[in-house]
């Protein structure tokens, strides 16, 4: 009978210690005021952008037309606590911290699907957009992650071309908002912003998967959606234009459709649309999925499938240094 219990305390202890590896580490989160870069909120390698992944390394595919890089480890929340009232107008604040130093950003997950709570029907957008719609993010919790809203939980990362002579910052992080930085008639306080220069390729910036489990990421369902809505602007002197991305199962490496042996099939050939125009004072720019286009380089997609969607990313070419702030990222309801 002690021989049995022993065995059974053994099991025990072995599932708490398995648990224990496939969660993060909630310490480095709790209300963290200034957050760690968003480049070391980990995610997968998406063909197209190479990563700085939650690891600590950098990795993913050199995009428009590059060769692979190294493919990036995935940063991932497991199962995101239940984000309760985000249906109502306004609730839209998540949960705070920020990533550790090369550490993978988190909420402790129960291995579980994401999940979101809150009464019936499609959350809107908080008070701090003025936006009606689904909010991906506004930025406001200053976390590395996207609102925990209709089964999304994905985080931030960074991605650039391999030029190795290019560098990120002074400024890559989701924070408060200088003064002159305030988009005038709005109550946020806070926003992504991202410089980087020396970027020979393609270029930089930012991307954010819908979903991410176990060190995952998983395809995405946009259907009830025509598009995105997001505030930007940019620095003086600084590129003017960005292309806003969607990853999916047939241009990411993760879909298993698309195969870089191939040179009618080769990944990181995303669906796009390029927004020109950004200037230095805030402006609302909406992307439909019907505008999508591809640059022609990869596995051809007939048209948008709405129910693969892996990421969305905001990549700007480096011609003139990087200075962009991005806010109120809204998925805009059909």
């Amino acid at each position: 009978m002690l021989e049995l219990v022993s065995v059974r305390l053994f099991a025990l202890i072995a599932l708490t210690f398995i648990a224990a590896c496939n969660t993060y580490n909630d310490s480095l989160l709790a209300g963290a005021p200034n957050p760690a870069p968003i480049e070391s909120a980990g995610s997968g390698g998406n063909a197209g952008e190479s990563h700085a992944a939650g690891s600590g390394n950098r990795g993913g595919n050199v995009g428009d037309g590059g060769k692979p890089d190294v493919a990036g480890s995935a940063g991932s929340v497991d199962e995101p606590a239940a984000h309760a009232g985000t249906s109502s107008a306004g609730s839209d604040s998540g949960t705070s911290g920020s990533a550790g130093n090369g550490g993978m950003p988190s909420t402790a997950g129960k291995g579980g699907a994401p999940s979101s709570a809150g009464s019936a029907g499609m959350p809107t957008a908080g008070a701090s957009s003025g936006l009606v719609g689904d909010q991906i993010d506004d930025f406001e919790d200053q976390d590395n992650f996207i609102l925990r809203l209709s089964m999304r939980n994905g985080p931030w990362y960074f991605v650039a071309d391999a030029t190795t002579t290019g560098t990120v910052g002074p400024t890559m992080n989701i924070g408060p908002l200088a003064t002159a930085d305030l988009r005038t008639g709005g109550t946020g306080t806070a926003a992504l912003h991202l410089t980087a220069s020396g970027f020979a390729d393609w270029g930089a910036g930012v991307g954010a998967d819908m979903v991410n489990q176990m060190a995952k990421k998983l395809p995405y369902d946009v259907s009830a959606y025509r598009g995105i809505r997001f505030y930007a602007k940019i620095g003086s002197g600084a590129t003017s234009a960005v292309k806003v991305l969607f990853p999916n199962v047939y241009s990411d490496a993760d879909g298993g459709k698309c195969s870089d042996q191939d040179t009618t099939k080769r990944c990181g050939d995303h669906l796009f649309k390029s927004v020109s125009g950004l200037k230095t004072t805030w402006d609302l720019y909406e992307v439909k999925f019907a505008d999508l286009t591809q640059q022609a380089f990869g596995l051809p997609q007939a048209s948008f499938d709405p129910t693969g969607v892996y990421s969305v990313q905001f990549t700007l070419a480096n011609k003139l240094p990087i200075d962009i702030w991005i806010d109120d990222v809204t998925f805009v309801p059909k």
